[in-house]
């Protein structure tokens, strides 16, 4: 892969070709979406996100229910994980909202 070659140079400036859509290219811009569109990526983001989070809750108490009525195929241990992993995904969650919603009201406030 070659980032720069001997034409890309003009004085102390170096072309970069771009290897990322991410990157900026010389006139600042990236290959990302913008506006409306920038708007619905973040909004499927955080879709996603609590997606995940709502799926730890349900594969926690798949397993707890799979645990009690057949408790020869499932550990003790791989519920426990489960659930822990399912409240500290909630307890993030809910940290992020509060912390945003705070940041919500202290902007508003700022007037």
């Amino acid at each position: 892969m070659e980032l720069f070659n001997a034409k890309n140079v003009s004085g102390h400036v170096v072309e970069m070709s771009r290897t990322n859509e991410r990157h900026m290219d010389s006139s600042g811009r990236t290959g990302l979406p913008v506006g409306e569109n920038r708007k619905k990526e973040f909004g499927g983001l955080v879709t996603q996100a609590l997606e995940r989070v709502s799926g730890r809750q349900l594969e926690a108490d798949q397993l707890f229910e799979r645990m009690i009525t057949h408790p020869d195929e499932v550990e003790p241990h791989d519920v426990t994980i489960a659930m822990a992993q399912a409240e500290m995904s909630l307890n993030l969650t809910k940290t992020i909202v509060d912390r945003a919603v705070k940041a919500y009201n202290d902007i508003t406030a700022m007037r």
